[in-house]
């Protein structure tokens, strides 16, 4: 019996009737509850924003920031003010980023306002998108909010992309970049979201990645001047791939200098260099090797 049928005939409807249609959140949560029994310590956003920097975070630096603050039990703070220290530990030369798509990214019949549209990526990211100055890509499917110095040039293209995780990317930027991505209460095997940079760059020579961008979606767009344009970009066949819910991976194959992963109070916090993510994450792909635990790699 293949995974397909599996997924659509069994998974995918139990998901469904029991409103877990994301079953790692919801995994997450359940774990986040029982955290409260265990870690008691207090914090504020300048002491986990030190902490930060006693794992790498420095002046200059382009940083995109994921972040479940469902986590953030401990923290005696507000949004605003978290955003305020990173700010202020990158400096004035650095840059900003986080994800901010919409709640219904996938409906096509649904004109994404830029100006307007709520993330649905988080608290945080909301709050961050509401901040004077912040820039936000034109791309329904992973649109991405930056401040900064290079905040125009991370998110000006997104509307140009064939994947929303090419050349044209806000994610490809930040590798050209030689940013960090900082994951903050999500699971210990986040990467990030650059981690599909590779398989939009490797679309046309890996048939392993081009058999996952083969639904093709056409958007409507109001841009940050009002106008209205529609793009069309290739979607990624979620269904059919299934990411490794572990470690064992990075752990496996990734050197162990080149990202930190720890915990601050209960806040599980990771921290990746996305030039090395990105281009080890290619070299692997070559010898057949991904984060995908199925389908089984195929050239």
């Amino acid at each position: 019996m293949s995974y397909y049928y599996i997924y659509h005939c069994l998974v995918k409807p139990i998901k469904r009737l029991f409103g877990l249609e994301y079953l790692t959140d919801t995994f997450r949560k359940k774990m986040t509850k029982l955290e409260h029994l265990f870690y008691h310590r207090k914090y504020t956003a300048k002491e986990l924003v030190e902490e930060l920097v006693r794992l790498g975070l420095r002046p200059g630096q382009v940083v995109i920031v994921h972040s479940a603050m469902s986590s953030f039990f401990n923290y005696r703070g507000t949004p605003d003010e978290l955003i305020d220290e990173l700010l202020r530990a990158i400096g004035p030369e650095g840059t900003l980023c986080m994800s901010a798509y919409p709640a219904d990214k996938f409906n096509a019949d649904k004109v994404f306002d830029v100006r307007s549209e709520k993330s649905a990526a988080g608290l945080l990211t909301e709050t961050f998108r509401k901040r004077p100055g912040v820039k936000r890509s034109l791309n329904k499917l992973h649109s991405v909010c930056a401040l900064g110095q290079k905040a125009d040039y991370i998110v000006g293209e997104h509307h140009l992309s064939t994947t929303s995780f090419d050349e044209h990317s806000p994610f490809y930027k930040v590798y050209e970049l030689g940013g960090i991505s900082i994951a903050l209460g999500l699971h210990s095997y986040f990467m990030g979201t650059c981690i599909h940079v590779p398989e939009s760059l490797l679309r046309e020579k890996l048939a392993f990645f081009r058999d996952k961008f083969v639904v093709p979606m056409t958007f409507k767009y109001i841009d940050k001047d009002g106008n209205s344009l529609t793009r069309t970009m290739l979607a990624r066949a979620k269904a059919h791939y299934v990411r490794r819910r572990n470690t064992k991976f990075m752990d496996q194959y990734f050197d162990p200098s080149k990202y930190k992963r720890t915990r601050f109070s209960n806040l599980r916090i990771t921290i990746w260099d996305v030039h090395y993510v990105v281009d080890t994450l290619c070299r692997l792909a070559y010898e057949g090797k991904t984060l995908y635990s199925h389908p089984i790699f195929y050239k």
